[in-house]
């Protein structure tokens, strides 16, 4: 039989653990809005304080962080989106001139007579490559490309509509964690049922990936693009700004990063027949932009988080098909809290 405290502890504990999920439930339809706001809040709130140190006010200090970090954000993502725009429909354009005009078909048997087309030929069915009419199969696939893009241009809309929402409330949140944030990081750590020094251990270790994670990913991203971006200029390759954005972009893909957009460049240098540019392509995508990706990321990040690159490795992978975008920072964040919480468990319990 429970005695009177017993009881009231039960019922405490389930009516807490009720009022839990029932907030998550109502929360979790902006649970992606909060978590970007979390990261973005931690990543600069020591710019934050800066701020605040020289206005004194933390409203203001939080409100001109909120619009500093809105630019950061709007400003590549509207210069990607409006390059990308712009050379996607010209090259379509392009695509479409050329196949009517019969170039590509050209091309394709142009193709087919240099050192990669006589390769195919010997490994590839003679049937095969007869029956096959590439040129037709790249217009009929443009064209259908275009009718399925317009096709869903209803659901673009609404997507974008609703992206623009989603960035609009996590503007909001971010606006309160930096106002609020070290009143609720601390009212959430005294609650923590946990030695104090232990707590410090684990919120240490937490900010401490986070940053590393985010600047290693943002410096490695940068320095990928703009060396990618050079090399296509020097070796006037079609739509080299748009590429030096994709090679950006993809080197936040753990698997290939730049070279998903190097590598088939160097393809269609080889293509047209112009062996220089695609051998010196390929020295300079691996040798120096796919180079950076294998040692200022692991520099950064390893380096001050003290875990390991294969486990990180696998952390942004598995926390990016998880939790899509944002689980490039969420899957090391939650690593880095069990190493925490292994460390403590080695120090306290193992013994």
């Amino acid at each position: 039989m429970l005695s009177r405290e017993q009881l009231f502890t039960v019922f405490f504990f389930a009516v807490l653990a009720f009022l839990l999920y029932q907030l998550y439930a109502v929360l979790s339809p902006f649970l992606g809005a909060f978590t970007w706001a979390a990261v973005l809040a931690l990543v600069f709130f020591p710019l934050y304080r800066v701020v605040l140190m020289r206005v004194r006010r933390p409203s203001l200090a939080a409100a001109a962080m909120t619009v500093l970090v809105a630019i950061l954000v709007i400003g590549p993502v509207a210069t990607f989106g409006g390059v990308a725009a712009s050379q996607a429909r010209n090259f379509y354009e392009l695509f479409q001139q050329k196949a009517a005009s019969g170039e590509i078909r050209a091309w394709v048997e142009q193709l087919r007579q240099n050192r990669l087309g006589r390769m195919a030929d010997r490994v590839l069915p003679r049937d095969l490559l007869k029956s096959v009419d590439l040129p037709a199969m790249g217009v009929d696939g443009a064209q259908k490309a275009s009718e399925y893009l317009i096709g869903k241009l209803g659901d673009l809309a609404a997507n974008l509509f609703g992206v623009i929402v989603d960035f609009f409330l996590m503007l909001v949140i971010l606006f309160f964690f930096f106002r609020d944030g070290r009143r609720l990081y601390f009212s959430f750590r005294d609650i923590l049922p946990m030695e104090p020094e232990n707590k410090d251990t684990i919120f240490g270790q937490l900010y401490e990936t986070l940053s590393a994670v985010v600047q290693g990913m943002v410096v490695t991203a940068l320095l990928q693009g703009f060396l990618a971006w050079i090399a296509f200029w020097a070796l006037d390759l079609p739509f080299s700004l748009f590429l030096g954005l994709a090679s950006a972009a993809a080197s936040f893909v753990p698997l290939g990063g730049a070279a998903l957009v190097w590598i088939p460049a160097v393809i269609y240098f080889f293509t047209q027949g112009l062996w220089i540019r695609a051998l010196l392509l390929l020295l300079w995508g691996t040798f120096v932009v796919s180079l950076i990706d294998n040692v200022i990321r692991p520099l950064v990040i390893g380096s001050r988080t003290n875990i390991s690159t294969l486990f990180l490795f696998f952390a942004i992978l598995g926390g990016l098909q998880v939790y899509g975008l944002v689980g490039i920072f969420v899957g090391p964040v939650l690593l880095a809290t069990l190493v925490s919480f292994l460390k403590i468990y080695r120090e306290q319990y193992a013994r």
